[in-house]
Order: C-alpha cells, then structure tokens, then sequence
C-alpha cells in the first residue's frame, strides 16, 4: 500500500470522526474532547510510525471498528469485516464444516460465550451447555486472538479434531470434538400415544428463513393426525429473525393478540400482532432451557403471557435485544443493538430472562447427549419419553385432560 492511498484513507477517517459531532447533533464539549484522541491515534500513525510503507490499511480499520464496538460492553454488537461477512452467508445455504454452535463474545470474560449447541450437532452431542466460556481453543488463549479468528479456529475440514477449554462456573472442561458437515434442519416432528390420544412433538432449532414456512407445513401434517395436544420444543434454540417469530407465533395466537413489542431507541415503538390461523386449538405445552434464546423468548412470553401456553424446563437465556446491521463502505457490517423488546406483559427480559411454569430440575435435566445417536438431518424423529423434559410435559398433558 503507498503512503499516498493511506493519507488519504487516514484523511477521511479523520474527517468522519470530527464530522461525527455535527452529525449526532452533539455541541457537548466534553463530548468532543472525548473523540478528539481518535483523530489524534490515526495523525501520529500517518506521520510518525516508521514501517508505513507496509501497513495493511485494512486490518487497521477494521480492528478499529472491532474495537469500537466491544467498546460498548454489549455482548450482542459486533463487526463483521467484508471476508467473514460473507463466509457467514454459508449457514444460511444450509451447512458448512463445524461444531454446531451459537455464539456471542463475552468482553467481560474475554471469551467466546455459548448462547446455545444446535440440536444433534458434534457440540450439542459433546455436552457443550449454554453459558459455557470457551476460554482456549487447542493450545490458543481465546483473549489473545479477535473474535472472528476464535469462531474461524473452530470451523475447520469435517472429520477433523478441534480442543476446547471450557469455563462453566469454577470448573474448568476439556472437550475434544470431531468437526462435521452441519446440517440445519429447522424443523423436526413426531408422535407420542399416551392413554389419552395421539400427542404432537414438533422441535424447532431455529429461526432461520425457511424456519416459518417449514412449521406451518409440519403443523399441518401432525395436526392432520387427530393430535389431542402439542408439545412445541425451543431447548437450545438460539432464535433468528424477528420477522420469523411473528409469523411462528401467529401460528399459535388469534389474530390480534400481541406478540412482542419493540422499543428502539430512535423511532417509534413498533407492536407484532398476530394474524391470526386456522389450527386447532389443542393443550400446548412449550419447552425451554438456557440455550432458548431471542427469537425462542420471544414466542415463548407471547404464548406464556397471552395464557396460551404452560411453559416447561428452565429459566431461558434472556436475550432482549435487537440488532441491525448497518453497511460500511470498506464491505463490512456493524452489527448495532438498536432496541429491546418486550413481552406482551410489558415486560424487557434482557439479561434476566423467562422463568417456566413449571421447572425440570438441573440433576433430572443432566441428560447424556454423547450416549445418543441422534440423525438431526431428519425431519422425523422418535420422540424419547425419557427425557425428562418430555416426561414432564406428558404428566402436565395427561393431569389436565
């Protein structure tokens, strides 16, 4: 890169960051003297660091950027630079070569925070639990590397072995998972008889695009059946879109009843009304643990808060906040927290989340997935009367029958 090009990127740089005050409206001086050091960073770079000839102008932006945005302290803000912005594209074409996990960073911990394994996936079958810290992945601190890197580190060919250190609590865990293709089926169904009829199972592991279109498809099929109750299961759903959520709960809500309301902090409140369906309206019993998560939370407090649903498991994960991405111009994308919903009731559970009707213990929810063959490509499944959850969920069904 030339001196040249570099004076002139560091140049606009500059007149942004100043420009910035006029834009917010900001006249504060503090304010300004808060945001003169960055102008300042980026005039000693340009004039005074000696191997400028060959710096990569572009990593330098974009830990700037990084760096910015985990300067909030917001677990849910984050940047994308242009090259992982669009490698992120390969999960929503359906699979890609990993661990099947969703994640968020922890500034706090400076680690990298499970929001919640995938259903079926190398991670979830491992034991990995929502709110595990991966603190070193093989012989690399977490802390030392950005991110991205740290989520690059675990993606890798499918049939190769990857290390993870895990912080749960005080203790510290060592896994060693087999990377695999992973495949993400949105929506997996199945039946239980029990001595009051045919019961529904339908599990969602996410809300991707397809996610809405799929289930009403599945809704159709199970609901066909002559199912006398539905279990609907959001365990270690780590949630998606907003639009997704409400087309999902309209599924389960008359028309008009409230989903979510989302309160930004520049515009209007919005309120997600349901449209309205045509389903039958069977006993409907939701489970949750702390890998439920946004998207999951949304349904699950419209469903508990609008008296449609008993609410089974754990306390969820408690992921109130909404992000948008906002386009660079260098191809990268700043993912922004811009609002907090709320459930029908009013209330903002972010960082606190929803308590179950009805709780399933932490020893009866110690479940062994790594003794499990789960093929979690199928939309059908077996539905294991075993698993606690499940269990639970049948003795509510069958006691208020």
């Amino acid at each position: 890169m030339t001196k040249k090009r570099f004076i002139t990127i560091v140049s606009l740089l500059i007149f942004v960051l100043l420009g910035s005050v006029v834009l917010t409206g900001a006249t504060d001086k503090e304010f300004q003297q808060k945001m003169t050091p960055l102008a300042e960073t980026l005039y000693y770079i340009l004039n005074y660091y000696y191997d400028i000839e060959n710096v990569d102008v572009d990593k330098v932006i974009d830990y700037g950027i990084d760096g910015l945005i985990k300067g909030l302290g917001d677990d849910f803000s984050y940047y994308y630079n242009k090259e992982i912005y669009e490698e992120q594209s390969i999960e929503n074409q359906g699979e890609y070569g990993g661990l099947g996990i969703e994640v968020t960073y922890d500034s706090e911990y400076k680690a990298i925070k499970v929001i919640s394994p995938m259903y079926g996936t190398p991670a979830w079958r491992a034991g990995l639990k929502a709110g595990d810290l991966i603190i070193q992945i093989d012989s690399t601190p977490v802390k030392n590397v950005s991110y991205i890197e740290a989520v690059n580190m675990m993606r890798g060919e499918p049939g190769t072995k990857v290390k993870i250190t895990v912080l749960r609590g005080e203790e510290i865990i060592e896994f060693e998972i087999v990377r695999e293709i992973i495949k993400i089926i949105p929506v997996k169904y199945g039946y239980i008889e029990s001595e009051i009829g045919r019961i529904g199972y339908i599990r969602l592991t996410r809300f991707n695009q397809p996610s809405a279109s799929k289930l009403e498809e599945i809704l159709k099929k199970v609901y066909d059946k002559g199912v006398v109750a539905l279990i609907f299961d959001l365990r270690d759903n780590p949630g998606g879109y907003l639009d997704s959520a409400v087309e999902i709960g309209s599924m389960f809500l008359d028309a008009g009843k409230l989903i979510v309301t989302v309160e930004p902090r520049v515009g209007p409140v919005e309120r997600y009304e349901s449209k309205g369906n045509n389903f039958p309206k069977v006993p409907l019993v939701v489970l949750v643990n702390g890998g439920s998560a946004s998207a999951s939370e949304i349904i699950t407090g419209a469903l508990k808060d609008n008296n449609r649903a008993v609410i089974i498991g754990q306390k969820t994960f408690g992921k109130g906040s909404v992000q948008s991405g906002f386009p660079l111009s260098n191809g990268g994308v700043a993912y922004i927290t811009i609002a907090h919903y709320k459930t029908p009731s009013g209330r903002d559970i972010h960082k606190v989340g929803i308590e179950p009707d009805i709780w399933v213990t932490d020893e009866a929810s110690e479940i062994s997935h790594e003794e499990e063959v789960v093929d979690y490509t199928k939309e059908f499944t077996e539905v294991d009367i075993n698993d606690p959850y499940v269990k639970r969920a049948l003795q509510y069904i069958i006691e208020k029958k």
